[in-house]
């Protein structure tokens, strides 16, 4: 990667926690490629406690290009295979508008903040 590069990518740090049969990914950075690792890492050291379900916290990402729109399905396709539900809340009504028009909107629940998203997802 060149340097220019560098400057251009917020790297994503990615917060794991796990509350009861609920696990919510912390999001802080840019989902792109370089994401992958971090999110997938963290996403199988959630689904290793056998989840209800896995909610991803967009509210501190700040760009997603088409690799982290491939992350994210891939981690649909996770937890669709596992039984576990997948939901999201603080998306940016643009990365919503891109959500559903990729049909991601279907599958992955989007919530206003984490406590809808957690109070979906327990009742699931």
């Amino acid at each position: 990667m060149h340097s220019f590069e560098r400057l251009l990518v917020n790297e994503i740090q990615v917060n794991l926690r796990l509350e009861n049969k609920l696990a919510l990914l912390d999001l802080n950075g840019d989902v792109t490629a370089h994401a992958e690792k971090r999110i997938t890492s963290a996403y199988e050291r959630a689904a290793a406690q056998k989840l209800k379900a896995v909610i991803l916290n967009f509210s501190n990402v700040g760009y997603i290009n088409s690799a982290g729109m491939a992350i994210i399905i891939a981690l649909l396709t996770k937890a669709q295979n596992s039984g576990e539900r997948l939901c999201a809340f603080g998306l940016s009504p643009h990365f919503q508008k891109i959500f559903e028009i990729v049909g991601l909107l279907k599958y992955v629940p989007h919530f206003a903040d984490e406590e809808e998203a957690r109070a979906h997802c327990a009742a699931q």
